[in-house]
């Protein structure tokens, strides 16, 4: 091993011992998180287990498939870090569990199979989905969409992402998106070579891939004219204003597309129609990246109430108690053997709310919480839509 691979592995050990080291046991994170909730306790005792597990790995040099099975089932939701920093000592659990799992990759210990098989699939095809990147742009095939590189004084860019891209379902979303965007005369344009904002590298410690993409994407949109980038994945959205360098926020406003909606709603440029005279029972999922790490909690609600026709009906865990439907972290890519579903259980909180429509709005939320529907037999109790669609019906 190279002396600078070595310094590299030190440095790396020391920024996760310096996190971990803060954390006092004080097992508050216990009750927020939701692979707690769902494993046998003695082997995921929270973030504060998981961290522990971590530290432990490094002072007794046991960096390897064991702990790579641990820190791998952290969904990364952030609900430790809430509870930390409401009670505790504001420790990033979090930040210690995505360099641990950058750690076991530059130590020679891959991620479970589907996880190393979506990693090399993003640097083969620039998505975690094996697809071919000519594929990429098919879903807008005879909708009229201009691309940037063939308009570059366009200023709005809609950033589609991979799973909205190739996943058969969620590229409903993407339409009615474009349809919104479309009856309120906003001029946009797609790019041709859009490639994965890096996010599934980055949570599943592949640092090296993630700058890659990163740079690939910054370099792209550099060249033109952009002042506006829409994301309809809160896991892009927030890697976009968080992880990319700075002049890409400093050039760019990066907004979620249930923002981008509530900017409509407020400068009244989008209006509704009333679709019938009984009102839907409709319950809102906060998704971990859109709320608890971007603090968008209000807008996909106003949204909803200023809908004619649609009653909001609140579950118990909520917002910053929001339950994660499991798909974060990287668990998109990976089977536990866990008591229950994440989804299920967060439909089982959808019916007892009474509640005839979910709404949310994210891709992974959005294909885990119809799976859960499916697998449980509730087609007929509840229906699972995107905010986007919810609005395109409506306008």
């Amino acid at each position: 091993m190279r002396s600078e691979e070595v310094y590299d592995l030190t440095t790396l050990k020391g920024e996760i011992l310096e996190i971990v080291k803060r954390c006092v046991r004080c097992r508050f994170c216990f009750t927020e998180c939701p692979v707690y909730e769902v494993s046998d306790g003695w082997l995921i005792q929270g973030a504060s287990g998981i961290t522990q597990s971590l530290y432990y790995g490094i002072l007794l040099d046991k960096v390897d498939e064991k702990l790579r099975d641990i820190l791998m089932r952290c969904t990364t939701c952030r609900s430790c870090e809430i509870i930390c920093e409401r009670l505790m000592a504001g420790v990033k659990l979090v930040e210690a569990i995505e360099k641990g799992r950058q750690l076991l990759l530059e130590s020679g210990v891959n991620p479970l199979h589907e996880q190393q098989k979506a990693l090399e699939s993003l640097q083969v095809f620039g998505n975690p989905y094996g697809e071919h990147p000519l594929k990429r742009t098919a879903w807008a095939e005879g909708l009229g969409i201009p691309f940037i590189e063939d308009y570059p004084d366009l200023q709005t860019i809609y950033y589609v992402g991979c799973t909205a891209a190739y996943d058969n379902r969620v590229q409903k979303v993407a339409t009615a998106f474009v349809e919104i965007m479309r009856s309120v005369g906003i001029a946009f344009g797609i790019m041709k070579d859009e490639k994965c904002c890096g996010d599934p590298a980055f949570v599943m410690g592949e640092a090296g891939l993630f700058e890659v993409l990163q740079d690939e994407n910054s370099r792209r949109m550099k060249p033109y004219a952009v002042r506006e980038l829409i994301v309809t994945c809160p896991h892009g959205f927030n890697v976009f204003r968080t992880d990319y360098p700075k002049e890409v926020g400093e050039k760019l406003m990066i907004l979620h597309h249930t923002q981008f909606i509530h900017n409509l709603l407020k400068t009244k440029k989008l209006n509704f129609q009333k679709k019938s005279e009984s009102s839907i029972r409709v319950t809102y999922h906060d998704p971990c990246y859109l709320g608890k790490y971007n603090n968008v909690y209000e807008e996909p609600r106003e949204i909803l109430r200023s809908i004619p026709g649609i009653e909001i009906i609140e579950m118990e865990r909520i917002k910053q108690k929001s339950l994660c439907c499991g798909g974060g972290g990287g668990r998109m890519w990976a089977d536990f053997d866990e008591e229950r579903r994440l989804s299920e259980l967060r439909i089982e909180e959808v019916l007892a709310t009474g509640a005839e429509l979910l709404v949310t709005a994210c891709p992974f939320c959005l294909v885990n919480l119809e799976d859960a529907v499916k697998t449980m037999g509730v087609e007929e109790k509840i229906l699972v839509k995107d905010i986007a669609e919810i609005v395109a019906e409506y306008i």
